[in-house]
């Protein structure tokens, strides 16, 4: 790494530990506001790496549609001991955090892999100092149905779920109402359960965002999936 980059690689380190916070799971509590501005002027051979990074990035999956804020993991065993998210990162992986989608990514060059992606969940604060804010997380509850009619498929569901997601709780599996869903579908049963989320978790699994059907049971969870035969 070149000596220049190295001060301006350990301000973005600092920025991003504040926008992450220490919660467990892919959810991120963040001030991020207050540290936004000074992610915004990077040196030009900084911008060319960013573009670098995000290029081959892009071949492995969607992105938004806007400027990465890249940075790169300099002390890894430091970060897993607070951060979930770094749980399965290495040295010199890269940090991509899109200010605008709430999205950010962990990949590593060394293998074109991607370890990690979260949404970052904004709270509404700003601070005038650049620091870390701690809110206790709940498990997320999640119902998983079958309206498939194909056996197995709530289990296929819930290893996926579990691969992409620390801290949930599956409530329930069971079969839905139909067999006849083609594709599967992602339900918010509260009000508080933020639409990015559900957006990105949708996403995430190629399934759509629904509201609950009239002939079904409302499960005791946050939010309800529904199995189509897509995912066979």
């Amino acid at each position: 790494m070149k000596k220049e980059l190295i001060p301006v690689i350990t301000t973005i380190i600092f920025c991003i530990l504040s926008i992450i916070g220490i919660g467990s799971g892919v959810y991120f509590y963040t001030q991020y506001q207050a540290s936004e501005q000074k992610l915004k002027n990077p040196t030009e051979a900084a911008k060319t790496e960013s573009a670098e990074v995000m290029a081959k990035v892009k071949k492995l999956m969607v992105i938004p549609n806007e400027e990465a804020q890249v940075a790169t993991v300099l002390d890894v065993e430091n970060l897993k001991k607070t951060q979930a998210f770094f749980t399965d990162a290495k040295n010199n992986d890269k940090i991509l955090i899109f200010p605008l989608a709430k999205k950010a990514i962990l990949y590593r060059p060394s293998e074109n892999i991607i370890i990690n992606v979260a949404p970052i969940i904004d709270q509404g604060t700003q601070s005038a100092q650049l620091q870390s804010t701690t809110v206790p997380q709940q498990p997320l509850k999640i119902a998983l149905r079958n309206g498939s009619g194909v056996t197995g498929i709530t289990k296929k569901l819930e290893d996926e779920l579990k691969a992409k997601m620390q801290n949930i709780l599956i409530t329930e599996k069971d079969n839905a109402k139909r067999a006849d869903y083609e594709k599967t579908v992602v339900i918010s049963l509260t009000d508080t359960l933020n639409k990015t989320v559900m957006q990105q978790l949708a996403q995430e699994l190629s399934a759509s965002v629904s509201s609950l059907p009239a002939d079904e049971p409302k499960p005791d969870a946050d939010l309800l999936i529904i199995a189509g035969k897509d995912r066979k």
